[in-house]
């Protein structure tokens, strides 16, 4: 059984792996949102980004979290969606890297 700074590491190596699938999702709710124009689809955008932007802070990723939270205050302020599209295609490259 490791340390708590080994299970610590490896739940922060999980989370970063799954933020993949998350990112994913947030086009998802991005492009149904253009799509329809719906309120509730910018509104599961909103609070994806807002989980995304506490969580990765938690987990030891401070620049995935503060790009998050522009972007979630960009999907709050209901920015155009080109704007959106840019500041999310900025997470997911900070996220790759």
């Amino acid at each position: 059984m490791g340390t708590l700074e080994d299970k610590i590491a490896e739940l922060n190596k999980k989370y970063a792996v799954a933020l993949g699938g998350r990112i994913e999702e947030l086009y998802g709710y991005l492009a149904a949102y253009e799509k329809k124009g719906s309120a509730r689809d910018l509104e599961k955008f909103y609070k994806s980004v807002h989980a995304v932007a506490g969580s990765a802070r938690t987990f030891g990723l401070p620049e995935v979290s503060v790009k998050a939270k522009d972007l979630e205050l960009s999907a709050r302020d209901g920015e155009d969606i080109k704007i959106l599209y840019e500041k999310l295609s900025l997470l997911k490259k900070c996220v790759s890297s």
